[in-house]
């Protein structure tokens, strides 16, 4: 285990996987909390302090079964590294904020994941590119079998693992797979299809989970209950719903090509011009054009935005730092709609956006 804060990168955001034309990412959670200790919103930082020095010498202590990790000391890093880490989905905004012994563990390769102290002492999760939720579930397992047998985790016969919030306790499970749904979203199906996922008890969130709002067509869907169900059954049932999504999302894109191809080679031509020329977009109005521009290229009208690309800017977007240097040297004001546009046309450079008249 390494205890340098070095640049970290996402694996959803480096690397491709499977049926990841329409999922970005999956991610597995599971939330623990200690059985000698008291939840961390009423904990003392004696109490942090304890819960912190007894993971980390437990990892350090961990044989080739555990893979190596570095540990992040929030409160050490600047604003744009602590955001890039929520925009990366590594850790949460109230983590990076949290203040004194709220440290974040993470893989070598940034698939694998673990916050200290935040809402519960641990939580641990995998999130890999493309849709992936039974592996993810495997390899966050891995971490949670290894810590639990090592300092043993708060349970009860009748409820499982205890959790801070009602809405986790049980399993402490939370599967959820990233969707780019934008070819339902053209053809006026999307919301039809999310409140049919919603009747089957599957919760369908926005790109930074409970609370936010789906933006650029992208949604996060996940299970409502963990209680009840063991983890594989939980993981098996948004699978189900995931793949249903996913195929009915392919569909609408075909579609969308023979019955109102005109229609769409206007929206993206217009997207692709107006991420290439503006000198200011708004976060949303930029993750609105990008999701069309990577509809245009899924349907074959534009080489603009791979999946890769597309994940990438995607981890991007929301900064909200008050300075960085690009790639040129020159300072970029975070957060701002004036910097944002300049990265995606950086970002862009070199691709052809914008579709032909055919």
């Amino acid at each position: 285990m390494q205890g340098r804060n070095s640049q970290i990168s996402a694996a959803w955001v480096q690397m491709s996987g499977p049926s990841d034309d329409v999922a970005v990412s999956t991610r597995a959670r599971l939330a623990r909390n200690v059985q000698w200790s008291v939840f961390p919103s009423h904990a003392s930082d004696a109490d942090l302090k304890r819960v912190v020095d007894v993971v980390l010498q437990t990892l350090r202590e961990s044989d080739d079964s555990i893979e190596r990790f570095r540990v992040i000391n929030p409160a050490s890093l600047s604003e744009f590294e602590r955001l890039a880490l929520v925009n990366a989905h590594l850790a949460s905004r109230r983590q990076v904020d949290g203040g004194r012994y709220r440290p974040i563990v993470v893989n070598e390769e940034g698939s694998l994941s673990m916050m200290v102290n935040e809402e519960d002492h641990l939580r641990m999760q995998c999130i890999l590119p493309g849709f992936q939720p039974l592996f993810a579930l495997e390899k966050v397992q891995g971490l949670d079998n290894y810590i639990g047998s090592k300092i043993g985790y708060a349970t009860t016969d009748n409820y499982g693992y205890l959790t801070t919030s009602l809405a986790n306790i049980g399993t402490g499970l939370r599967v959820s797979v990233m969707l780019h749904l934008a070819g339902l979203s053209f053809m006026g199906e999307a919301v039809e299809l999310l409140a049919a996922a919603a009747e089957l008890k599957i919760s369908v969130r926005g790109l930074f989970g409970e609370g936010s709002k789906a933006v650029g067509d992208l949604f996060q869907v996940s299970n409502e209950t963990t209680i009840g169900f063991t983890e594989r059954e939980i993981t098996s049932r948004v699978r189900a719903a995931a793949e249903h999504l996913i195929r009915r999302e392919r569909e609408a894109r075909q579609r969308a090509i023979t019955e109102r191809k005109t229609d769409l080679i206007r929206v993206v031509r217009r997207a692709g011009e107006r991420l290439l020329e503006s000198d200011s977009l708004s976060g949303p109005e930029a993750m609105t054009c990008l999701s069309i521009l990577r509809l245009g290229t899924e349907a074959g009208l534009t080489p603009a935005i791979s999946s890769r690309l597309f994940s990438e800017l995607l981890a991007s977007m929301q900064m909200e730092v008050t300075s960085f240097k690009g790639s040129a040297g020159k300072p970029w004001s975070m957060g701002n709609d004036i910097w944002r546009a300049g990265m995606v046309r950086e970002k862009l450079a070199g691709c052809r956006p914008v579709v032909g008249r055919g």
